[in-house]
């Protein structure tokens, strides 16, 4: 299992629009994606929104990494211009409920 975390400044806009876009615009393709285990984004404040996204293994969440980054390019990137700040990596002690 792979999680990726990915962190964005916006210049303009609000959150709750932006959110609303992720959920309508990327959710459903990011979700059908080969490997998808879970998908979540957080307001982090101070207008940064991280995104982290888990997958079966490190090819599945590189291909959606470059998806996210084409699709929110394309879809908000007068909002949260350039590339994301990403931190990525194997899961190592996971922890279930």
């Amino acid at each position: 299992m792979v999680i990726t975390i990915r962190t964005r400044k916006m210049v303009s806009g609000s959150v709750n629009s932006l959110m609303k876009t992720i959920d309508d615009g990327f959710m459903p393709i990011i979700s059908e994606e080969p490997g998808y285990i879970a998908y979540y984004v957080v307001d982090s404040g101070d207008g940064l929104v991280t995104a982290v996204s888990i997958f079966e293994d490190e090819e599945t969440s590189v291909k959606s990494n470059n998806l996210a980054q084409e699709w929110i390019s394309k879809h908000l990137g007068d909002l949260v211009p350039g590339k994301a700040q990403v931190i990525s990596g194997p899961v190592m002690v996971p922890s279930q409920s």
